[in-house]
């Protein structure tokens, strides 16, 4: 019997090996197989498709020949020879992308999955291989869609806020049109009623643009044909004014229609100093934004309309009704939502009067809003918390709050809006009803969460950044290039970085660099710069290629200064040779956890501090594996903190558990990353051995004489530093925009502990260092660009205080004196509390006391007290200067010197005032002084 079981085993075995090779070799995916040698065994359709090679040509053919790119074959000959001789993988079992040859002689971008097999005392390597072009066209695609999305959004807000203006309300149309195109040099809009404005090159130039064009012109054209027309070159197209465009130095132009519903309002171009600047694509996003500003310009004529409406009205009807008229004409033409609500326990909450615009946010009609309450309206979870704020408003106060709740629209979503209540009383101070404001804020909202997330990346992003074409001419770089070299950006731009810096490469040249970053995209290497002051600095540079929307080729250059990280290598060699090793070639440790505590990615250097393999900590819990006891019931709360947005990071000493079973005493920073919903998304967890950095700090020391001189040098170029840097504020939003959009795209295309998946958590490490001082420059460049305005409205001192120290982290501070209600702008308001605040913590240990002291004939004073070293008193006259800072405190405190002048500046613009006085005991009183109502 053994004999025919055998027999039949075996015929079953052979089937079945047989649709395997069949299944291998007509799949869609790319296969191939090698040997040991590395000659190719099998090669199937798929993958003769995708490279080119007939199963007939490669099969018995040396694999690194003719896949494999001439500067990668040493490094893939030396991987396979270190597998076969200890078997430890590198690239084995894990997705991996890598470029190929193609049959014609073209790279192509593939994805490997690649795995080893030992059958019959041979061994054999297996790959899977996949196209990935289409997949990067599609992400390059839409985080390009995703940019002028956004860039319309804030187009959008722009114009609305200027709604009260008509004329400037257009100024800022052409203005951010143009600001929307990086090829634009202009940029005008003219309206059918004769309406014009426009920027740029095309500022007066009424005769080439909208319904006072020509017949037959490109505008002409445009409002005719009701689409976007494009002009490639203004010098053969004969729909323009050649000689006037030749004038104004404009060589191709874009236009659109803009409509209102239906009906057409008018035109919006472009105009750019190069020919053919605008493409298809561009033209499809001219047509977006063209519609989106349109019907904001609406918005601005109804606003118009209204206000004309509403004060002709007023007129007419005041000598009969004039309080009552006005409030209901207000009431009715808001474009906000407002709504009467009884407070009559019987019918609590219930809606007693709704205005359209009410109507229009939620969704329900008037009808049916008068038959529901708040209750009704609002989230299920935020309902017990304004019934508790309405209830304690009827009773003790205050009269008015202003809270940010969720709304259950019509339709079933959620939206979130801005709350402004006011209980309104009778003459015996009994309470009548409550008038409720409702703002939709559920953009504004999404905004903010991007920003927040941007910022968050924008604190760790590294010190020094440059951006520059490809033979190193130097198009921009940061203030953190411009500590580490000592070179303005002014004086750094259009010359060549190599000659500037006078780069000398650890490995490799300039060539191989650039022939590097144009085959692969990346490159990362240590260099040799020189700088101004002629110190000799070595760098971790870390580059990426980028392309921009009109087809340049930029490299985006990340610059560290291991300088001193080198010099305490050299002083830690004789006594600790495992951690110079693991100081030489490793970065900070960091992982990205996700909610449940699982790890999603984890960095080389991290599981080497930890003894594992990086691939093995992936998916296990965090908090079970490598945390005590104790630290898990703390980062538990710290974390909540987190959800709560009481913080958006924190750093605490931890213990994590090693392989060994010993314990490693780090240092860890968690930050928490929240999706465009604001809703907590993962956790980004950065760790450094602790006993690590202090050995390095104590060789930090040895080198920081060498250091002093160039300190002193820094501090001269620093002032200078700070007057250009206003003029680049809004500059640096757009390269920092950009790299943290790459960043995030980059991130999930790498593998941990690759070259480039270590270049970009550098950036996600240092990217929130930027925030503060990119907020204060674009305060004060609004500020001396005179953009600064304050729409002012009734603030209770009070609470804005308590919100200031709650921001601040200063809730200890005493507060005495009366509550007075301030005519101040809230946010304005917010930012002189904190930045007062922030004051009194950097410079004198924290503010003691705040006092408020009604001044009489409508005026009150805020005094933030301290008891600190005080202000110097030749220092005195220039402490609300921009861009100033006391001697005694520049080389101990860190500051740009613009807190104090943009908090006069605000002040100034609510029709305030703010002043230094020297305390009586010691320490500094910085007094406001606002109108009160």
């Amino acid at each position: 019997m053994r004999g025919p079981e055998i027999d039949e085993i075996s015929v079953s075995e052979r089937a079945e090996l047989e649709r395997l090779r069949q299944i291998i070799s007509t799949g869609p995916t790319g296969f191939v197989s090698i040997d040991a040698d590395g000659i190719v065994r099998i090669w199937n359709r798929s993958a003769c498709r995708l490279l080119g090679w007939t199963a007939d040509e490669i099969i018995g053919r040396p694999l690194t020949e003719l896949l494999i790119p001439a500067e990668l074959r040493d490094a893939h000959t030396a991987g396979m020879a270190r597998y076969l001789a200890s078997g430890e993988p590198a690239v084995i079992g894990k997705p991996v992308t890598l470029p190929a040859l193609h049959a014609d002689g073209r790279r192509i971008e593939l994805e490997f999955t690649i795995w080893p097999s030992w059958v019959g005392g041979e061994r054999h390597f297996y790959a899977f291989m996949r196209d990935m072009s289409e997949q990067r066209a599609a992400e390059e695609q839409a985080a390009r869609h995703t940019r002028v999305l956004l860039a319309t959004i804030d187009a959008q807000r722009a114009v609305t806020a200027a709604a009260h203006d008509h004329d400037k309300a257009l100024r800022v149309v052409a203005e951010q049109v143009m600001a929307v195109f990086p090829a634009a040099g202009g940029a005008a809009v003219e309206l059918m009623d004769g309406d014009f404005a426009a920027t740029g090159a095309l500022t007066g130039y009424t005769g080439l643009t909208g319904v006072r064009a020509r017949p037959g012109s490109l505008a002409s054209e445009a409002i005719a044909h009701r689409r976007v027309v494009r002009c490639a070159d203004t010098a053969t197209d004969e729909r323009v004014d050649r000689e006037a465009c030749l004038r104004i130095g404009v060589r191709s132009m874009c236009a659109a229609p803009l409509y209102s519903g239906d009906r057409l309002i008018g035109v919006v171009k472009v105009g750019s100093a190069r020919p053919d600047a605008f493409g298809e694509v561009d033209a499809h996003h001219l047509e977006l934004l063209a519609a989106s500003l349109a019907s904001t310009l609406r918005y601005v004529d109804d606003y118009a309309r209204n206000a004309t409406l509403l004060a002709e009205r007023t007129a007419a009807l005041e000598a009969l009704e004039l309080s009552d008229a006005r409030f209901r004409l207000t009431f009715e033409n808001s474009p906000l939502g407002l709504a009467l609500s009884s407070v009559d326990e019987r019918s609590f909450g219930r809606y007693l009067q709704v205005n359209p615009a009410m109507s229009a946010i939620t969704g329900y009609s008037a009808e049916e809003l008068l038959g529901m309450s708040f209750r009704d309206l609002q989230h299920p979870d935020d309902v017990a918390a304004t019934e508790t704020a309405l209830r304690q408003m009827i009773t003790t106060g205050p009269d008015t709050v202003r809270v940010e709740r969720r709304y259950v629209h019509r339709e079933g979503h959620t939206i979130w809006v801005s709350n402004r209540v006011a209980v309104v009383r009778g003459g015996d101070g009994a309470p009548s009803y409550v008038v409720v404001q409702v703002e939709d804020v559920t953009a504004q909202r999404a905004a903010d969460a991007r920003l927040r997330q941007m910022a968050a990346l924008l604190k760790i992003i590294p010190v020094a950044v440059i951006v520059r074409r490809l033979d190193g001419t130097v198009l921009w770089w940061n203030s953190g290039a411009q500590s580490l070299y000592g070179w303005t950006p002014g004086a750094a731009a259009g010359r060549l970085s190599h000659r500037l810096l006078n780069t000398v490469f650890e490995d490799g040249s300039a060539a191989e660099q650039r022939a590097t970053l144009e085959s692969d995209g990346v490159w990362s290497g240590r260099l040799q710069h020189l700088t101004a002051a002629g110190r000799t600095v070595s760098v971790l540079s870390r580059q990426v290629v980028h392309r921009t929307a009109d087809g340049d080729v930029e490299v985006l250059e990340i610059n560290t200064d291991v300088t001193a990280a080198r010099a305490a290598e050299q002083a830690l060699a004789l006594n600790d040779q495992r951690f110079r090793a693991q100081f030489t070639h490793s970065a900070v440790g960091q992982v990205i956890r996700a909610l449940d505590g699982s790890l999603i990615a984890v960095n080389e250097a991290f599981a080497g501090m930890l003894g594992r393999f990086a691939e093995d900590l992936i998916g296990r819990d965090v908090d079970e594996a490598l945390l005590g006891p104790d630290d898990r019931a703390h980062m538990h709360n710290e974390i909540a903190g987190l959800f709560a947005g009481d913080a958006t990071s924190y750093t605490h000493e931890a213990r994590l558990r090693h392989a060994d079973g010993y314990w490693v005493d780090a240092e860890i920073t968690v930050s928490l990353v929240r999706d465009s919903q604001n809703r907590p998304k993962h956790l980004i967890v950065v760790a450094t051995d602790v006993s690590q950095r202090r050995i390095a700090e104590r060789a930090r020391d040895d080198a920081a004489a060498a250091l002093a001189e160039r300190n002193t040098a820094l501090e001269v170029a620093n002032q200078l530093k700070l007057d250009i840097i206003g003029m680049l504020g809004h500059e640096i939003s757009n390269p920092l925009s950009a790299i943290l959009g790459y960043s995030d795209l980059l991130a999930d295309d790498f593998e941990a502990g690759t070259p480039a998946a270590t270049g970009i958590g550098v950036i996600s490490r240092q990217a929130q260092r930027l925030d503060e001082i990119v907020r204060e420059v674009l305060s004060m460049v609004s500020i001396d660009a005179g953009n600064l305005s304050a729409v002012r409205g009734e603030v209770s001192l009070h609470d804005g205080i308590a919100q200031a120290l709650a921001s601040a982290g200063a809730t200890a501070v005493p507060v005495t004196g009366p509550d007075v209600t301030l005519r101040f702008n809230p946010g304005h308001l917010q930012q002189v509390l904190v930045n007062l605040l922030s004051n009194a913590a950097k410079y004198a240990g924290g503010a003691t006391g705040i006092r408020i002291e009604p001044s009489g004939r409508g005026r009150v004073l805020l005094r933030v007290e301290d008891r600190g070293p005080g202000v110097p008193e030749e220092f005195r006259p220039r402490l609300f200067e921009r861009l100033t800072r006391a001697e005694r405190d520049a080389g101990s405190v860190r500051g740009t010197g613009l807190g104090l002048y943009i908090v006069r500046s605000l002040a100034r613009a609510n029709h305030g005032e703010v002043r230094h006085e020297p305390h009586p005991a010691g320490g500094s009183v910085f007094v406001l002084e606002a109108e009160s109502v």
